[in-house]
């Protein structure tokens, strides 16, 4: 959509207005008769959208290589909606081990009472659960995977889920369309956490949900956005639409800033391994170099398992990471964890001490001088 189609004939800007609107005027009976002909393109009521959601929309779709694109209000809802839309009772799901937890919390909680199964599979070797199904609704990936950053086959996932009769979906908010376009590698729906790389600034919560085809598009409106009432408002959608302007530039410098840090950090006494599958020295970096165009900006150290650590005396000692359970913007972030529940099937990382590190956009420099203090404060 072009920008200036949306202004006053003799005024001109280079940024998409914002329309407001909940309730619509229409000009006369028959177009408000005829207001849902047309239900994901036209214009009904504000929760629908208005001309500032489609053209986040569209440029969302066209950075995915979608045929259409929806927004909700967060990341995690756009896998809820996705799941809601397209499982139905006695269908299988099956997640991956190191999945988000908040989305494994959902499958616990809300799935299983909608008698919806949930059969998790290590994403590092997905045959010996996937093997064992004989049918799937869905079978979802992570890649790289939440805290341990796992790297998944795309092309394994779509024989899989082809013996499977499943749709293969895919979140994508660890690298976003900039590093890995997952439609490309037989991907058939993918999220985003809007909130992260995209919008860029750390101020929004939003998702995105694309479609590989206008079938499941039709899917996921009917069965998820057209009767669980989401949407987003139109002033979050330009600060998205803001923060994609400068997206490419800020998810590059931010992956080579990270680059270094992994140099640094790969060799560090109190480190006992480093989680970043863009590091050539990681066992995933082949399969990472197949399917993502650059380095990404978040990854996991495992502190040594030989010392205590007081994380009050580290946190405390930081000038430029901010202890904070995000990433994606321009700021650094700091979020350290001990695996639990959140994993069942490689359990292998449970009991360590992880500490999850987002790069942003400081000196790294800057960064390194942090990060020593931080590793070496008792």
């Amino acid at each position: 959509m072009n920008n200036q189609s949306l202004y006053p004939k003799g005024f001109r800007s280079l940024s998409v207005p914002t329309f407001r609107a909940s309730t619509i005027p229409f000009d006369d009976y028959a177009s408000y008769r005829d207001r849902g002909s047309q239900p994901r393109s036209g214009y009904s009521y504000g929760l629908a959208g208005t001309p500032t959601t489609r053209v986040l929309q569209d440029r969302i779709t066209e950075l995915e290589g979608a045929s259409e694109t929806f927004l909700v209000g967060s990341g995690l809802s756009a896998i809820t909606t996705t799941f809601l839309a397209i499982c139905r009772a006695g269908d299988c799901i099956a997640l991956p081990d190191n999945v988000y937890p908040p989305v494994r919390r959902f499958a616990t909680e809300t799935l299983s009472r909608l008698a919806v199964e949930t059969v998790y599979y290590d994403p590092e070797d997905p045959a010996d659960q996937l093997d064992r199904l004989e049918r799937a609704r869905l079978l979802w990936s992570e890649s790289p995977g939440s805290m341990t950053h796992e790297v998944v086959d795309f092309k394994a996932l779509r024989r899989h889920a082809d013996r499977l009769g499943a749709i293969l979906g895919a979140d994508n908010s660890w690298a976003s369309p900039i590093l890995c376009r997952p439609i490309e590698h037989g991907v058939e729906i993918v999220v985003e956490a809007l909130s992260k790389h995209l919008s860029g600034h750390s101020d929004l919560l939003m998702g995105s949900i694309s479609t590989s085809n206008e079938k499941l598009a039709g899917t996921v409106y009917e069965g998820g956005m057209r009767t669980l009432g989401v949407g987003v408002s139109p002033d979050d959608c330009f600060l998205a639409l803001r923060g994609l302007e400068t997206a490419s530039l800020r998810i590059r410098q931010c992956g080579a800033n990270a680059l270094k840090m992994s140099e640094y950090l790969s060799s560090h006494e109190a480190i006992d391994e480093l989680l970043y599958p863009a590091a050539p020295s990681s066992a995933a970096h082949s399969l990472y170099r197949s399917q993502f165009r650059g380095p990404g900006s978040v990854m996991t150290i495992v502190l040594s398992g030989s010392r205590t650590w007081d994380f009050d005396a580290m946190v405390s000692s930081l000038q430029n990471f901010v202890l904070g359970a995000s990433w994606g913007g321009t700021h650094s972030i700091l979020a350290p964890s001990i695996l639990g529940t959140e994993r069942t099937v490689n359990r292998s990382y449970c009991g360590k001490t992880l500490v999850r590190l987002g790069i942003g956009l400081e000196d790294p420099g800057d960064l390194k001088m942090d990060l020593e203090q931080f590793l070496g404060t008792r």
